[in-house]
């Protein structure tokens, strides 16, 4: 999914190029596709260690925000100028402002988050021409430098508020993100370079510009794309991402002189104001970004209008309301609004985003019934709708989207019968999630080897009413890594096909009625087990070999729950095991 919503989103605009190296694109590329695979599993076990629901939203947005960034770094940041050849060498003068800006920098490893960096600067000799060094791009005719791309080039040291880089005034894109300016201010003679078409000086972890982010960044009128956000897969506090702070004077300036505004990424950059409703003004906006902004107040429906807006993330901003509008044709790929406090019904004419492939609206005040024309959206690859009110069935037009892997239906009022052999119908579903509804699930297929769910990864049943033993279908789930039926009231013994799901890392079945021994060495088989539940009703006790007074547990697992176990005595120097 991943990487067919980027080549969605990619094909609507121009590849833009600019002098590099073979280490660009195709790196960039890997290294934001091994970031997002990577939160998955991560979002997985924060997800179920806390508070499920909330968690999902944000892992969920931080996983899109890595794919928009794949996308952005291969597309905004670039220009339309062609240099396979040049006719100008680079003027001395520019060149010597290049050298003494490389001079202000130290060059390490540690200075950039993503580790297919390498440092570009290295190629900036004296007495060579400064249009073949790696990251400048000149004017063909002028030889004038109009390009400077240091992404990931492993440079740390504080920006200097008068570096020599502003005296470059033809430049017309600026990439120094991911890179260690020591929380630096972002300088305010920036505003010089009032050619810039594309500046970027985004950031991973705590990697970062600080400060007010100046004003004279809104009056460079010829802006197409501004990225100053952050992007981390560490679980780190919000407020210790939330460096740059853009007044809402600022940002009203900028989208009323930078008209032409394609690009805005702003995630975790403090506004702490409602956005101006001069943004509907911004009719070739593609791209608008703003997740962990503080944003407060009224969402501005005409934004949801605008002709040529593909991706709009306004997740994390919990006292931003709104309302999702009748929607008419669009040209939406991506819409996430996790964790804000928007509001109402699903609009039936949501069946006109006929683009979508990404619908995110966890942890919201949404309510009423899902609308039937919610499955026309047959490019949809994820729809997440936990923790909020929905209620009634689960509409049968859900089981046409053919496209669909991830389904996070949990934390609603969604209540009726349901088949799981339905899902068979969405051949590519790898995350299924229908924890905590009144639904009642059974299955039409009574076989043994029956298999009535799609080979899916991901399967969350807590609290969904299910009784007997485990059933038996699961066995045929062989590439499952994540099993919660927590809070049903399933009895017997733990079956053996459980301990045959190699590829498990969260494993829960607390809250239940089951009884009999576990084999420690059968659990030993589940190597890659990291969230192990147990606990809460059940009536199970462990063997390793013939010792039943001391067991030990894998030594991977992180998390464990062993609660209410009446052997919970036994294990004092288990639970010493487990980190």
């Amino acid at each position: 999914m991943i990487g067919h919503i980027i080549k969605i989103i990619q094909n609507q605009y121009v590849v833009r190029k600019v002098r590099r190296t073979s280490h660009n694109k195709d790196h960039y590329l890997s290294f934001f596709f091994r970031e997002m695979r990577g939160n998955i599993t991560l979002g997985i076990i924060q997800m179920h260690v806390t508070i499920m629901g909330l968690l999902c939203s944000h892992a969920l947005s931080i996983q899109f925000l890595l794919l928009f960034a794949s996308s952005l770094f291969t597309n905004c940041l670039t220009m339309n100028h062609s240099t396979a050849t040049h006719h100008h060498e680079c003027h001395q003068h520019e060149s010597n402002a290049l050298l003494s800006f490389k001079k202000t920098f130290i060059i390490s490893k540690s200075a950039s988050y993503n580790p297919l960096s390498y440092p570009k600067t290295l190629s900036w000799v004296p007495a060579t021409d400064c249009c073949s060094w790696d990251g400048i791009e000149c004017n063909e005719l002028t030889g004038h430098v109009i390009g400077i791309d240091l992404g990931s080039s492993q440079l740390y040291g504080s920006m200097d508020a008068n570096s020599t880089l502003f005296s470059l005034v033809h430049l017309q894109s600026l990439d120094l993100s991911d890179n260690h300016f020591n929380h630096s201010q972002i300088p305010v003679r920036i505003g010089e370079l009032s050619q810039l078409r594309h500046l970027n000086l985004s950031h991973g972890n705590e990697n970062t510009f600080s400060g007010e982010v100046p004003p004279q960044v809104s009056q460079l009128s010829n802006l197409l794309s501004l990225d100053l956000r952050s992007y981390t897969l560490d679980p780190l506090p919000y407020d210790l991402i939330n460096n740059l702070q853009l007044k809402a004077s600022t940002l009203t300036s900028l989208t009323q002189n930078t008209t032409r505004l394609e690009h805005v990424l702003l995630n975790f950059v403090t506004i702490s104001s409602s956005l101006p409703h001069t943004l509907t003004n911004l009719t070739s906006l593609q791209m608008l970004s703003l997740f962990s902004c503080d944003l407060h107040g009224e969402f501005p429906v005409g934004i949801f209008h605008l002709p040529n807006l593909t991706v709009l993330d306004l997740g994390k901003n919990q006292n931003l309301r709104g309302m999702l509008p009748n929607f008419f044709s669009s040209s939406f790929v991506i819409i996430n609004l996790p964790g804000t406090s928007f509001y109402g019904t699903l609009p039936t004419s949501i069946e006109n985003l006929t683009s979508l492939h990404w619908f995110s609206i966890s942890s919201c005040s949404f309510y009423g019934v899902i609308p039937s024309s919610l499955g026309n959206l047959t490019q949809l690859a994820l729809l997440n709708l936990i923790n909020n009110g929905f209620e009634g069935e689960i509409p049968h037009s859900l089981f046409r989207l053919e496209n669909l892997e991830h389904l996070f239906l949990s934390i609603n009022f969604f209540e009726g019968h349901l088949a799981l052999d339905m899902f068979l119908k969405l051949a590519r579903l790898k995350n299924l999630e229908l924890s905590h509804n009144k639904l009642s699930l059974f299955s039409q297929n009574r076989a043994v080897n029956e298999t009535i769910l799609p080979p899916i990864q991901w399967l969350g049943l807590s609290g969904c009413n299910l009784n007997g033993e485990i059933p038996t279908w699961i066995m045929n789930l062989t590439t499952l890594n994540h099993l919660d039926l927590l809070n049903n009231n399933l009895q017997g013994e733990i079956p053996y096909f459980l301990f045959m799901l190699e590829n498990l890392t969260l494993l829960d079945l607390a809250g239940n009625v089951l009884e009999g021994q576990i084999e420690l060495e059968m659990l030993s088989k589940l190597k890659k087990l990291t969230v192990l539940g147990l606990g809460g009703g059940n009536k199970l006790s462990f063997l390793e070999g013939k010792n039943t007074s001391i067991v030990t547990f894998p030594s991977q697992i992180q998390f464990l729950d062993l609660s209410s176990l009446s052997s919970f005595s036994q294990f004092h120097t288990t639970l010493a095991r487990v980190d």
